[in-house]
């Protein structure tokens, strides 16, 4: 499985330096650009590959230029390694607004060869949804630029129509003219301006008339025209692509609005001859949203596959959350993309990254602002400087005083050196330029103190300056007091503004984290980020940079952790890449699998070709193979499946040895199918001095298993890796309870009772060892409603020869066995809000503990008994994915979470339930376990479903359910 990013000039100052917070050089043509992928070694690169859209590539004249005349990778900025490949698509999300896509299938297919991708997508049209009661209104913005505004369209058409407005383009596209002739202008016909009786009238007859306008584009329903666009798109392109002998591959984006329409979609363009589909649309979307239409896509192109005997490719356009590897993985998609891990550098909190759970703040050391007069700004611009000397003095183990008296020894030097430099230089030849960026250039090189002047005094005093230096002619001299009165403005802030090593007078300033706390603490207070203090204190006590081995890292230490300016955030952005790529080769190891050709190779047109009449052993147990890469092996290395066989094959031992090793670099698992299961010495040693595990097989079928538990305990589950609902033997069946303490409790009158902050301070084997405290079982210490029919269950089940392990989840002492003795307290989760419930389960380790449990347990069915407050205490939707694919997690009132996961069952406990089964709430999802239990001994076999229907069985009573002995 690949991962691409997509190209959003997402490039640092390669030079950049960051004691003095300088570029390099000023002219940005001249400026030496680190991509990510310059950053990385290749074989650690955390991407796979590049997406560019064409609304990137057109966001400037001079980029579209560059990359037209020399492609993605010759282009002397972009420079794209040739070992990467790439998509290019149209950006849907750049024109959603628009009522069609701006670009033509021909004009696309003559973009993505101008640009010499790898890959390109058809066109498709992101669907938004029908619109309001009556629809869609599309506006063009250029209207909008006389006497009326957008804001002056009355409430009672925004209040029924989503109006959408945009700058159209100067012309439309040729077809066009089949849906809407009266918008196909000519490029220089003029736009003229709406009035207000444009929109004057009911609803009905301003929308009649804005339907005939050249200005607008009105639809009753614009899902599905988008939808359907979207899929005439894909027909009509692939159609010209097989005319011609473009040199990329074609990808197939779909839309949709729910699972069934994207499987629909997918069936449909699979039935074209598509063999590489990309689902569109799901960028921020909700992830349980994702799970289920990635999960759909990837069940329709399975049976595709199968019943056809061929390989079909997947991307998720937009997505990259580490929760939903597992649903992507088993689904089978081929490849994902996603800025999310770049742009979470510079948005939001926690923006530096370990691993998913292991997150930082960046502290924020400010830059003066725009609106800053020169006094604030060299104020800012000295507490800023100061601050960042003290981290770096930290971040060192140097002393953090001596550092900051060094600094301001220095900067005391500046000011003075600045006058008697301009003095003595500012008529000098070098600053008789145009342009402030050449003057200013000269001055920063020239005058000694050119960069720490910027640093320390700020860019706008410099700058101030250097406006100065440009204007004093010679002929005409300015006043030198003009340069005066700036210097003296910032020598008197100097003078008075406070210093740092005041605060570590403090007799509580011991250590180094103390001082450099205490200078972070006044920083931040006085810049307005006190809302930060804790996560400061969390990112300067953990000191995290220090404990990652990336290249960032390990060159720029702290800075890293400094959010500040665009070469210090986006190479944070690169590193937080690095370890979601770490933890994405963790879940989805990155295999190769290839069989080792013949000379016959080269007589075929494709590689799927020969892998099917050659190879048909191999192809039939690897073509429908999950996260794999798939191809033929020769001298120049792995073939891929989908592309041209070689017109030249050879099998040079030395040069196969050495092209496979190159490619190995970047997977971790090469299995390989030979005739005799061998492979040669030389191989082997090449691809393992990559940290690449060669294995070879001589048998298909075991090949395939030995892939399939690489990739993990589910995927290796039965025939089938897809999720799929389980069915399990109801004979000895492994049950694991996880139950909830309950308010009523049973303990003796005189007893001492512990409240919420005695549970958290001490253990419950400090508080039973107290003189008086009686230990009781958890079993017999719980007597709500619901423990009662719990136990009775338990009992029922363990007495017809079945292991139930029963936990609860106590408020008071996290996750505890049915036999631990505790103590009496009063604490529940249902007197908190949400946020006091998280902070004391993660105080009480109850997520940690419950994850050990279902990962250390041997069960077939998971029942979680838990009220709405105890289900936010473990985050039940992230704790249900620890249930392995082959076993049945059981939840109560959580049908989305059933939606996502075919092994997990949402029983459906509401007041309605209750009433059919005649009794309350409280007690009603132990009474299920009640019905399971008695049940369960009449069928022979039990799927999610089955569990459902057990546990919600009525004997005797209305909608009775039959129960099968054999299946539901």
């Amino acid at each position: 499985m690949r991962f691409y990013v997509p190209e959003w000039d997402d490039a640092v100052d390669a030079h950049y330096d960051f004691e003095h917070d300088e570029l390099s050089t000023l002219d940005r043509q001249e400026r030496d650009l680190d991509y990510i992928w310059d950053i990385f070694e290749p074989e650690t690169t955390p991407i796979d590959g590049v997406l560019i859209s064409r609304e990137q590539v057109e966001e400037t004249d001079r980029k579209a230029e560059r990359l037209a005349e020399y492609g993605v990778y010759d282009d002397p900025v972009l420079s794209v390694p040739n070992w990467l490949p790439t998509i290019s698509d149209c950006g849907a999300w750049g024109y959603k607004s628009l009522p069609f896509p701006p670009y033509g299938n021909e004009e696309m297919l003559s973009f993505y060869e101008t640009l010499d991708v790898t890959v390109g997508v058809t066109i498709d049209h992101l669907v938004l949804g029908s619109g309001k009661e009556e629809g869609r209104l599309y506006l063009d913005e250029r209207a909008f630029e006389g006497e009326l505004s957008r804001s002056d369209i009355p409430d009672a058409i925004e209040d029924v129509v989503d109006v959408m407005t945009d700058e159209w383009p100067a012309e439309w596209p040729d077809y066009v003219d089949e849906y809407e002739p009266t918008i196909r202008t000519g490029p220089d016909a003029g736009v003229e301006p709406f009035t207000a009786e444009d929109f004057q009238g009911d609803i009905d007859s301003v929308l009649a008339r804005l339907a005939e306008d050249s200005r607008s584009v009105y639809r009753e329903d614009d899902a599905q025209f988008r939808y359907e666009l979207t899929l005439r798109n894909a027909q009509e392109m692939y159609d010209l692509y097989q005319q011609r002998d473009y040199p990329f591959r074609l990808m197939v984006a779909i839309q949709g609005w729910d699972p069934d329409s994207y499987a629909d979609a997918a069936a449909d363009v699979l039935d074209i001859g598509y063999d590489y589909l990309g689902i569109g649309g799901v960028a921020g979307s909700p992830i349980h949203d994702v799970r289920t239409i990635v999960k759909s896509v990837g069940k329709t192109v399975k049976a595709f596959e199968r019943e056809h005997n061929t390989r079909v490719d997947s991307h998720v356009f937009g997505f990259a959350k580490t929760d939903g590897f597992e649903t992507i993985g088993r689904s089978g998609m081929t490849s994902f993309d996603s800025a999310s891990m770049l742009r979470s550098a510079w948005t939001g909190g926690q923006n530096y990254r370990l691993d998913h759970d292991e997150r930082y703040d960046a502290i924020r050391v400010r830059y003066p602002s725009s609106r800053d007069d020169l006094e604030t700004a060299v104020e800012t611009a000295l507490r800023s400087r100061e601050t960042l000397v003290a981290l770096r003095a930290y971040d060192a183990g140097d002393s953090i005083r001596a550092a900051l008296e060094d600094w301001s020894a220095l900067a005391a030097d500046v000011l003075p050196a600045a006058e008697r430099y301009l003095r003595e230089h500012r008529h000098d030849e070098q600053f008789d330029h145009r342009l402030l960026e050449e003057v200013e250039s000269a001055f920063r090189a020239d005058f000694e103190y050119g960069r720490e002047l910027q640093v320390s005094f700020s860019d706008d005093l410099r700058g101030d300056l250097v406006k100065l230096l440009r204007k004093d002619d010679p002929a005409d001299p300015l006043p030198f007091e003009k340069y005066g009165s700036l210097l003296n403005t910032a020598a008197e802030v100097f003078e008075r503004f406070s210093r740092a090593t005041s605060t570590l007078d403090d007799a509580d300033a011991v250590s180094d984290y103390d001082r450099i706390w205490a200078i972070v603490r006044e920083y931040a207070t006085w810049v307005g980020d006190d809302n930060l203090l804790e996560e400061y204190q969390e990112t300067l006590r953990e000191r995290p940079w220090e404990t990652c081995d990336c290249p960032i890292c390990h060159e720029y230490g702290i800075e890293v952790c400094i959010f500040r300016g665009n070469d210090r955030n986006r190479r944070r952005g690169f590193h937080n890449t690095r370890r979601f790529y770490d933890e994405f080769e963790d879940d989805l190891p990155k295999i190769l699998v290839a069989t080792k050709g013949t000379a016959s190779l080269g007589g075929y047109d494709t590689v799927e070709d020969y892998l099917r009449n050659e190879h048909p052993g191999f192809w039939s147990q690897t073509h429908d193979l999950p996260v794999a890469e798939l191809g033929v092996l020769d001298a120049n290395g792995v073939n891929e499946w989908w592309e041209d066989a070689p017109a030249m094959v050879s099998f040079a031992p030395d040069r196969m040895a050495a092209n496979v090793a190159e490619q190995a670099a970047r997977y971790q698992q090469l299995f390989i199918q030979t005739e005799d299961g061998t492979l040669s010495d030389e191989l082997v040693t090449a691809a393992r001095e990559n940290d690449c595990e060669v294995m070879a097989y001589s048998d298909p079928p075991e090949l395939r298993q030995q892939v399939l538990k690489i990739c993990g305990e589910n995927y290796a589950v039965g025939e089938d890796f897809l999720p799929e609902p389980p069915e399990i033997e109801t004979g000895d069946l492994d049950i694991l309870v996880i139950d909830q303490c309950s308010g009523s409790k049973d303990f003796p009158d005189d007893a001492p009772v512990f409240d919420a902050d005695q549970t958290l301070q001490y253990s419950r084997e400090d508080l039973l060892a107290r003189d008086n405290v009686p230990g009781i079982a958890a079993r017999d210490l719980y007597t709500g409603r619901q423990q009662t029919y719990v136990r009775d269950a338990v009992r029922r089940l363990r007495s017809n020869g079945h292991d139930v392990e029963r936990y609860f989840i106590s408020a008071g002492f996290g996750l505890v066995a049915e036999d631990d003795y505790l103590p009496p307290y009063e604490v529940t989760f249902s007197s908190m809000n949400v946020g006091e419930i998280r902070e004391r389960s993660a105080s009480l380790h109850i997520r940690e503990d419950l994850r050990r449990v279902l990962n250390e347990s041997d069960y077939d069915i998971v029942f979680f008994t838990l009220g709405k407050d105890y289900y936010t205490s473990i985050d039940i939707d992230e704790m249900v994915q620890e249930v392995r694919a082959d076993r049945i997690g059981v939840v109560f009132n959580r049908e989305l979470v059933e939606d996502q996961f075919d092994n997990i069952a949402s029983v459906p406990a509401r007041t309605e339930d209750a009433k059919r089964h005649g009794t309350i709430v409280v007690g009603l999802k132990g009474l299920y376990m009640e019905n399971f239990a008695k049940y369960v001994e009449d069928v022979e076999m039990i799927c999610p479903q089955t569990i459902e229907q057990l546990c919600r069985y009525v004997e005797d009573g209305p909608n009775q359910m039959t129960l099968s002995r054999d299946r539901p």
